[in-house]
């Protein structure tokens, strides 16, 4: 169901926040492996399906399991364009490294001298900055984007050039009433880092797992709304076939991670 009101994605949550965020705004999602990032990332994504354009930028899952997750939850992925960006920047960056590669190991052989194997691949041209400003440029009005997650940007960029991206982002919201969300993986960061991704963002979500007997008890810490830090709060969340809700687990259901 399409909520113009959406912050999160989780009701018990946006009905607290939506008073408190800027018509456009850069959401950072911390998590850890088992936490649930990815699914939060998607269910932020499908609520404003039907509302404004929906970007979806995945850096390690597949086109179709991305489909495929959203249909398990009930959502609509069709309402919503999904970019692989680790495939292609492995078609056009890493599969061209790996020919030359392979050219320079072997050297020249008769096929090449006579014209019937292809020479030495030409270079890409390809750039992942690039790709994604060019999908910011293009918008025109409000729009709702998930980078899941920005540290695959920081394994195959500089990090100022990271930094550029975020700014870029962050001021296509604010200047088109955009709703933006990056992943991050909390323990790869130096604090510096983080704290500068921190220090450019409205929101700041924290998603945490920990081990509770022979279950793992999930919890969502709200850990910046832009000048109202008596806003900020942990609550327990549970994991149910329809997403993420607000709540205390059910002891009787059977533990997800």
């Amino acid at each position: 169901m399409v909520d113009d009101q959406s912050v999160l994605g989780i009701p018990e949550l946006d009905s607290e926040l939506f008073a408190y965020m800027p018509p456009g705004w850069l959401g950072l999602l911390v998590g850890h492996s088992g936490a649930g990032t990815p699914l939060f990332a998607k269910q932020f994504a499908q609520a404003m399906v039907g509302s404004s354009p929906v970007l979806y930028y995945t850096t390690y899952e597949r086109t179709e399991d991305v489909h495929r997750a959203f249909r398990d939850f009930g959502w609509d992925p069709d309402g919503v364009q999904i970019v692989n960006l680790s495939e292609e920047y492995f078609r056009n960056v890493l599969v061209h490294s790996l020919e030359i590669s392979q050219l320079r190991e072997r050297g020249l052989k008769l096929a090449d001298l006579d014209g019937s194997r292809v020479k030495t691949p030409v270079p890409s041209t390809y750039n992942i900055t690039s790709r994604l400003l060019a999908d910011l440029a293009a918008l025109d009005g409000r729009f709702r984007l998930v980078l899941d997650s920005l540290d695959f940007f920081f394994e195959v960029l500089d990090q100022s050039e990271v930094m550029t991206v975020v700014r870029q982002v962050r001021h296509r919201a604010q200047e088109l009433g955009g709703q933006a969300l990056l992943v991050v993986q909390g323990e790869f960061h130096e604090r510096r880092v983080s704290g500068m991704l921190e220090d450019m963002a409205d929101l700041v979500v924290e998603l945490n797992a920990r081990p509770r007997g022979e279950s793992y008890e999930h919890t969502i810490a709200v850990r910046k709304i832009r000048n109202h830090p008596e806003r900020t709060r942990i609550l327990p969340v549970r994991m149910t076939e329809s997403g993420l809700t607000v709540g205390a687990a059910d002891p009787t259901s059977s533990p997800k991670r």
